[in-house]
C-alpha cells in the first residue's frame, strides 16, 4: 500500500505541475470545441462539465447535432459542408487529449502457476496521456448528421475508427423518429454512459501464455491471468471469467461490453413522440466485440426506454432502463456459443452544481453450454452510484462506488468493491487538470485475485478539448 509519506509526495508534485501549468494559461477560454464554434456559444451551453452534458446537450445530441427544437441544417451553423472553405474548418473539426501523467500502482501481481506468487508491486510512473481523439461533425444538409471520431492509443500505437455513423434526423415529424447508421455510441442516451463520465476507464494488466507460447487473447481460447483489475464502471463491465469473443480472444470481466461499450455497428431508431418527458430507443447491431463484419450471422437486438422530470434550471432528472438480447455473442472454454444479454436500470438528477447517477445491470448468459455446466455461474451484476459537484466555479469533486458480483468460471471468478475520488480544475472552459484516487473496500487475500491484490491506484493527469 502507498504510504502516507509517499501520497503526500505524489500529491505536492502533482499540485504543484498543476499550479504552473495554471499560471501560464489565462483565465478565460479563447479555444471552443467545434460545435461551439460553429453555433457561437460557450461549451457550457451542451455541458455540465465536458464530457458530461447537460440536458440541453442531449437534445442537441438527439437532433443529429442540430439546436433543440430546429432542423436547421447547416444554415444557423453559418454554411452547409458542400460550402465549406478552410478558414470553415474548425467548425466541424475538434481534438482531444486526456490520460494520466502520473500514475502509481500498488497491488501484487499474480504470476503463471508454479511460478512463485504475490510478488508486490508498487511503482511510480510517467506518462504522457494515453488517448488522442480526433473527430470531425455536424451536418451535411437540413436534418442529416454525422459524426466521425478517429482515436489514438499511446500506450499501444494504435489507431481506429471508434465512431462513425450518419443520422437521419425528424422523419415522420419533428422528433418523433431519428435514424443511426453506422459505427455509434449505443448507450449515449442512457442516464449513464460509459464515454460522457468524469472517472475514465482505467485498463487491467493481462498475462499468461497456452499452449505454444501464444498469448491469451490471441484467438485461441488461454485464459488471461488478470495481474492488476480495471477500474471500469462495475454497472458496464463484462462480469464475466472464462468468456471469450467468436474468435477466441479472451474477454476481461473488467472491460466495457454490451450496452454500454461506445461504439458498435449497427443501425438505431430513437426519438420523442410523445413530447419531452418520454425518449424510446430500439436498434439491431452487428453483435457485441465485433471488431468488423457480422462471424455469426446473428443480431444482437436491444430497446431502452428514458423518462425525463423537472426539467427546470436548476434541476432536472432522468430514469432509464434497457434491455439488450445476444445472439450467439460470446463462447465459453469449450468453445460453444452462448447467448449473453443485459438488463439494466439507470437515474440521474441535477440540482445546481451537484450530479449524482446510478447504474444496476444484470448479465445472464442464456443456456450455459454442457461442457461447463456446474462451473460456470450464469448471472452477474453491477452496480456504479457516482456523484461529481463543484466546490468552486472551476473546481470539482467526483466520488464513485463500484461493486462488481462476477459471474463465469467458479474457480476464476472473484467480486470486488471499489471506491474513486478525484478533483478536477477547469484552467479554462475546455482545459482541466485533474488528481485522482482509487481504494479497494475489500480484505487483501494474499494477493491470490485480482479483485484483491490491488489496494490502491492515483493517478494524476490533464484533459483537454479544442
Amino acid at each position: 500500500m502507498v504510504s502516507r509519506g509517499q501520497s503526500a509526495v505524489l500529491l505536492w508534485i502533482a499540485l504543484a505541475l498543476f499550479g504552473l501549468v495554471a499560471a501560464v494559461l489565462p483565465d478565460d477560454a479563447q479555444a471552443l470545441p467545434a460545435f461551439a464554434r460553429k453555433y457561437n456559444m460557450n461549451c457550457t451551453a451542451c455541458h455540465t462539465a465536458p464530457p458530461i452534458l447537460n440536458t440541453f446537450g442531449q437534445r442537441f445530441l438527439e437532433n443529429g447535432y442540430q439546436l433543440p427544437g430546429t432542423e436547421d441544417g447547416g444554415i444557423t451553423g453559418k454554411k452547409k459542408l458542400g460550402d465549406l472553405t478552410l478558414d470553415d474548418v474548425n467548425n466541424y473539426v475538434s481534438f482531444r487529449m486526456v490520460g494520466n501523467a502520473v500514475s502509481n500502482w500498488n497491488f501484487k501481481q499474480q504470476n503463471p502457476p508454479g511460478t512463485d506468487a504475490g510478488v508486490a508491486v508498487n511503482k511510480t510512473e510517467f506518462t504522457f496521456p494515453e488517448s488522442f481523439t480526433m473527430f470531425t461533425g455536424g451536418t451535411l444538409t437540413k436534418n442529416v448528421g454525422f459524426m466521425v471520431e478517429l482515436g489514438y492509443d499511446t500506450s499501444t500505437g494504435s489507431a481506429n475508427v471508434e465512431r462513425g455513423f450518419v443520422s437521419f434526423n425528424n422523419l415522420l415529424g419533428h422528433d418523433v423518429a431519428h435514424v443511426r447508421v453506422g459505427r455509434f455510441d449505443v448507450g449515449a442516451f442512457y442516464s449513464y454512459t460509459t464515454v460522457r463520465q468524469q472517472l475514465n476507464d482505467v485498463g487491467e494488466s493481462l498475462a499468461g501464455t497456452g499452449p505454444n507460447g501464444a498469448a491469451c487473447g490471441s484467438g485461441t481460447f488461454n485464459p488471461c491471468t488478470i495481474n492488476r483489475m480495471g477500474l471500469t464502471p462495475s454497472a458496464l463491465a463484462t462480469k464475466f471469467f472464462g468468456l471469450y469473443d467468436r474468435t477466441g480472444n479472451y474477454l476481461s470481466p473488467y472491460a466495457s461490453s454490451l450496452f454500454n461499450s461506445g461504439g458498435e455497428m449497427g443501425i438505431d431508431v430513437h426519438g420523442r413522440p410523445f413530447g419531452d418527458w418520454f425518449l424510446y430507443q430500439v436498434g439491431v447491431l452487428n453483435g457485441a466485440n465485433e471488431p468488423t463484419g457480422d462471424s455469426n450471422k446473428g443480431k444482437d437486438v436491444y430497446g431502452m426506454v428514458r423518462f425525463d422530470y423537472a426539467k427546470s434550471r436548476d434541476f432536472s432528472a432522468s430514469l432509464s432502463g434497457f434491455v439488450y438480447l445476444g445472439h450467439s455473442n460470446a463462447k465459453v472454454q469449450t468453445q460453444d456459443d452462448v447467448n449473453w444479454n443485459r438488463y439494466g436500470v439507470s437515474g440521474r438528477a441535477t440540482y445546481k452544481m451537484v450530479d449524482v447517477y446510478a447504474a444496476f445491470a444484470v448479465d445472464k448468459i442464456n443456456k450455459t453450454p454442457t461442457g461447463v455446466a456446474g462451473q460456470f455461474d450464469s448471472t452477474a451484476t453491477g452496480l456504479t452510484v457516482g456523484v461529481d459537484t463543484y466546490v468552486t466555479s472551476k473546481t470539482m469533486v467526483s466520488l464513485r462506488y463500484d461493486n462488481l458480483d462476477a459471474g463465469g468460471m467458479i474457480n476464476e471468478r472473484q467480486s470486488s468493491s471499489f471506491v474513486g475520488t478525484q478533483v478536477k480544475h477547469f484552467l479554462r472552459n475546455n482545459i482541466a487538470v485533474f488528481v485522482r484516487n482509487d481504494f479497494n473496500l475489500r480484505k487483501a487475500d494474499t494477493g491470490s485475485t485480482a479483485a484483491q491484490n490491488l489496494r490502491n491506484a492515483f493517478f494524476s493527469g490533464i484533459d483537454v478539448i479544442f
